[in-house]
């Protein structure tokens, strides 16, 4: 799943294909982290389902208003939801230490049109988006709380779907 694997000198690197980018994206393998458990981050990666990547592009929607609102810009046009990944550009996968093996995380850094200084990061652990907002160098393993004072737009998304829930009962 992770091809041409490198040692380095605090991790290994290596390349993965991502079928929702089209794209190679460079991963980064923390010192502690054994291939196994990185190709298991991998194969989560080519797996996400359809629910999965509308929150990634709701939440990115949201960040690119959000900011473009704070800086006095026009954010992109938006017709269908997914038309927002063309102004994102993923370069990297990056494997964090895991406090549980068996639970896959994907941790994604890039660009984004919208936010050229900082960029674009996402967490998703277990299936779940956790974490949506500029490039922090987020921890994997954080406690929801702590992603919702970040900027977080994976947080604000699930307080809306909250919402929305609550009003149709």
């Amino acid at each position: 799943m992770i091809e041409d694997l490198s040692q380095e000198e605090h991790g290994m690197s290596g390349t993965v294909h991502s079928k929702l980018f089209d794209k190679n994206l460079e991963v980064w393998i923390e010192e502690d982290v054994n291939i196994e458990y990185a190709n298991l981050c991998a194969k989560s990666l080519s797996s996400m389902d359809d629910n999965l990547i509308d929150d990634i592009c709701k939440a990115a929607i949201t960040y690119s208003e959000d900011f473009c609102e704070m800086v006095g810009q026009e954010p992109s046009k938006i017709e269908k939801v997914r038309d927002i990944l063309q102004y994102i550009e993923f370069g990297s996968m990056l494997v964090d230490e895991p406090e549980d093996s068996a639970v896959p995380v994907v941790h994604l850094a890039g660009g984004c049109e919208w936010e050229p200084e900082h960029g674009i990061e996402v967490i998703i652990r277990n299936g779940e988006l956790i974490y949506l907002g500029a490039y922090n160098g987020e921890w994997a393993w954080g406690e929801p709380e702590h992603y919702e004072e970040d900027y977080n737009y994976a947080f604000v998304i699930k307080q809306r779907i909250d919402i929305e829930k609550e009003s149709l009962d």
